[in-house]
């Protein structure tokens, strides 16, 4: 059945490819389409090893105008929009297929039946399983990154042809492809945070929307199959955003856009909650004379005047205009839609609740009137630059910055036994820090939690404690309304993590925040600490630090509740989540687990609802069996020698990093700097506005670069290291610890994905003098393959046979546009380059066509 769909897909793409001929002839003409045509088979003829044809397409490239160019690159970009959307179609397809062939005896993996099914052989009851169940809450949590490269308009031009190919009308189907090769794909102008957040919020009232209700309703009928009874579970799927919360070096994060999301979350969700009551005052227009309504229903329906004799009707009637109002909560539509329900149970219409109040209980619990409440993230140096103005300013101390790291913390302590402000009355902030930070938490409505990036010290989480006193927010023994949250980054600071975390619970401040919070939640960061360490040394300390972090909570008395910083690619974390929490260490997952969604991901998992169904499926699979507690430890061996790997492979990846030219070969080669030019989002690429200093860039466009020349050198470099143990042992720590199979099998992604061939193309920008450092690139990249394919015993994507049909496909496509941005790079580079507008925008739409053709482009 599934060689008929992969014949589907291949027939859609074939069809998708002659329609966008078809649009290139109509609107560019018949001599463009002839120079693709060109291009395409010179590219197919060199994937296919005919000899001198590489010479050949370069010679071609290089020969063209820039307008050929950049129609080039065009058309290809837009061919690889168009594969998308078509193996999207197939995914869903293929998990129709499979869904209906499950059974109860062989369900299909990571489903919401093998869940079920693998609850009750671990032995719990119906009851049990329910109320397991009841407790998890998964936050994914939107956050704004350059990745998602395409533009809102292209989004709507793709999802309309989605349509069009349902609905099978062959001129609607090209003319809406006509109108996507003729839109503008490069934005005039770069993003502003209102734009991100409009975009980033996208699929929670669209999709996710649609989607949620039945992953709940999936799970009550898996459990239903097994166990004989269905269930009444609540969603376990909740959101957050940081889009307009992120401060982090993001100096347009204002406090007027931090109350700008917050406005804009709750009035998309008011405006979906009043549809879906005005559908509700629409439909149950059951009728008193031949059904009975409960006094309660009748009670909330008083004092509306329409519909005589139609209870419900009046009593959501009435809701929908306190809604309307801004007077209804989320509780008071919770307890109406209860009301409700019951009063239809009782005269034995169960069955409509079910229908049309079910879906909306479901939603309320998954969004509520806030949509996505907004966490608040800013660098621990700014907020304690903050708390020493505001403790200058109400004569604490004057110096606070100077003084050593204990006393801050001893000093900070002390201070916050009281409830007083320190600013004085109708005073405003001085300085910018004390001014942003205040006013942040002044806008901050629904608040979700404040992120401490860079934490080094329990004194940077007290400074938010200062903060929000001075707002209000905080009185002394009390919890916070919010969580604070420490982000541990760097290998240094996972490695300080549970001493600061340790010394945190000790502190009666920040110990009495935590009992009242239920537990505290600890972020950590996947980026910078691939940055800073590599890949292999990276993984294995958030390894370690999660063990260590959950052992301290533990001692304390309190749960440690993970929040997951993970990017797309595989340098950041990124590749199949559920298979990710799957490797997570034994105990460390609680019953609440946070995932950071950014960049492309939100529209390969939520563009399509099926899509989005089966990705919240596989979460809540490993999820679920992950927070039973089970797993076995790794053996004590196995741990000792990937630690000593693991040291070997970050010394490997920080001697190339200091290398002698590293940083101008890696300007030369890769389109960093152009990266940073690309108007497809807020945030600088540099952490605090400096150039030439990997240190201070951004961990996403550091592996974004790489990304582009196909070198993906993020996600392997220094795994070579595992040579230093036996192959035996390598192949046996395969076999049994689930942790470090994940963490090869995402490095054989990114290795898979990765072309030398393409890579070398790109030699040509860059100093000889220069080329050594690509030559010892290139031979770690064959000394990494060879390891792994004899860890395997197997070919590299020997378990992700999907992957490999879709990186072959995808090659010979997108290898056009490589060869163009060699070329474009070459000639912006050159003296005047840069004031060639054409140029610049022919370069970029270059970048967005390699970050479609490979889709986790960072």
């Amino acid at each position: 059945m599934e060689g008929e769909a992969f014949a589907v897909l291949r027939g859609e793409v074939d069809l998708l490819g002659r329609l966008l001929g078809e649009a290139i002839r109509a609107v560019s003409g018949e001599r463009l389409y002839a120079l693709v045509e060109e291009v395409r088979h010179l590219a197919r003829a060199r994937r296919q090893g005919e000899e001198g044809v590489g010479e050949a397409l370069l010679a071609r490239v290089e020969g063209l105008s820039l307008e050929e160019a950049e129609a080039l690159v065009r058309a290809f970009t837009h061919y690889f929009h168009l594969v998308n959307l078509a193996e999207e179609r197939h995914r869903v397809r293929v998990n129709r297929l499979r869904a209906r062939a499950e059974t109860p005896e062989s369900p299909r993996p990571e489903g919401f039946l093998a869940l079920a099914k693998a609850l009750r052989e671990r032995g719990l009851s119906l009851e049990e399983a329910e109320a397991h169940l009841n407790r998890l809450e998964l936050y994914l949590t939107f956050t704004a990154h350059p990745t998602e490269t395409r533009r809102r308009t292209l989004r709507n031009h793709l999802e309309r042809l989605q349509e069009e190919m349902e609905a099978g009308d062959p001129g609607r189907l090209l003319a809406r492809v006509v109108l996507l090769y003729a839109t503008e794909e490069v934005r005039k102008a770069r993003p502003t945070v209102e734009d991100e957040i409009k975009g980033g919020l996208y699929y929670l009232p669209t999709t996710l929307w649609q989607a949620v209700p039945r992953v709940v309703a999936g799970l009550e009928a898996a459990l239903e199959r097994v166990y004989g009874r269905r269930p009444r579970l609540r969603s376990p799927v909740r959101f957050r955003s940081w889009m307009g919360g992120d401060r982090d070096g993001n100096p347009f994060v204002t406090p007027e856009v931090t109350a700008f999301a917050a406005r804009y979350a709750r009035q998309v969700a008011r405006e979906k909650f009043l549809e879906e009551l005005a559908g509700l005052v629409r439909d149950l227009s059951l009728s008193e004379a031949k059904v009975p309504a409960s006094w309660e229903v009748r009670q909330g329906g008083e004092g509306v005047e329409r519909f005589p004799g139609e209870p419900y009707r009046r009593f959501f009637a009435r809701l929908y205009t306190r809604l309307a109002q801004g007077e209804a909560t989320t509780e008071e539509l919770a307890r109406a839609l209860k009301v409700a329900e019951a009063g239809l149970a009782l005269v034995g219409l169960g069955r409509v609740a079910e229908s049309f109040l079910r879906p909306l209980e479901v939603r309320l619990s998954a969004f509520g009137l806030e949509l996505a409440p907004l966490d608040l993230r800013e660098e621990a140096s700014r907020l304690l630059e903050a708390a020493s103005e505001l403790l200058a300013v109400g004569g604490i101390h004057p110096g606070f910055l100077a003084l050593p790291e204990e006393a801050q913390e001893a000093l900070l302590t002390e201070e916050l036994k009281t409830a007083r402000p320190l600013l004085p009355v109708g005073q405003e902030p001085e300085g910018e820090a004390l001014r942003v930070a205040l006013g942040a938490l002044r806008a901050w409505s629904d608040p979700g939690g404040h992120v401490v990036s860079m934490t080094h010290r329990p004194r940077d989480l007290l400074a938010v404690f200062l903060l929000a006193r001075e707002v209000g927010l905080y009185r002394p023994g009390q919890p916070l309304p919010f969580d604070v949250v420490p982000l541990f980054e760097t290998l240094e600071d996972l490695r300080r993590a549970p001493g600061v975390l340790r010394r945190l619970l000790q502190n009666p401040v920040f110990l009495a925040h935590a009992r009242g919070r239920g537990g505290v939640e600890v972020m950590i960061g996947y980026s910078d600490s691939n940055k800073d360490a590599g890949f292999l040394m990276a993984n294995l300390a958030l390894y370690e630090a999660q063990e260590a972090l959950a052992r301290v909570g533990e001692e304390a008395g309190l749960p440690v509740h993970f929040f997951h910083g993970r990017g797309t690619s595989t340098a950041r974390g990124g590749g199949p989540a559920g298979r990710a929490i799957a490797s997570l260490p034994p105990r460390s997952v609680g019953r609440r687990l946070r995932l950071t969604e950014q960049g492309e991901a939100l529209a390969d998992r939520y563009a399509h609802p099926e899509l989005a169904v089966r990705h919240l499926e596989q979460l809540l699979y490993h999820f679920a069996l992950a927070a039973l507690g089970e797993g076995r430890e790794p053996e004590a061996p196995w741990r000792e020698a990937l630690g000593r790997a693991g040291e070997e492979s970050m010394a490997r990846y920080r001697a190339l990093l200091g290398e002698e030219g590293f940083f101008p070969f890696f300007e030369a080669l890769t389109p960093i700097r152009e990266i940073g030019e690309l108007p497809i989002a807020s945030r600088p690429v540099y952490r605090h506005g400096r150039v030439r200093d990997i240190r201070d860039l951004r961990a996403i466009p550091w592996v974004m670069a790489w990304t582009q020349v196909r070198l993906l050198l993020p996600g392997w470099y220094g795994l070579s290291a595992l040579e230093v143990l036996p192959l035996d042992l390598l192949r046996r720590m395969y076999r049994g610890w689930p942790f470090f199979a994940t963490t090869l099998e995402s490095a054989a992604m990114a290795l898979a994905k990765a072309d030398l061939g393409v890579a070398r193309l790109y030699l040509r920008l860059v100093p000889e003098a220069l080329h050594p450092l690509f030559h010892r690139i290139a031979e770690e990249y064959a000394k990494t393959v060879a390891l792994l394919e004899a860890v395997f015993q197997a070919p590299l994507l020997h378990n992700q046979q999907t992957l490999a049909r879709q990186t072959a496909l995808r090659n010979p496509y997108v290898d056009p546009i490589h060869f163009l941005q060699v070329e474009l790079l070459r000639r912006y580079r050159a003296p005047g380059g840069q004031e060639d507008e054409g140029l610049r925008k022919a370069l970029l739409l270059s970048l967005l066509g390699v970050a479609a053709g490979l889709r986790n482009a960072g």
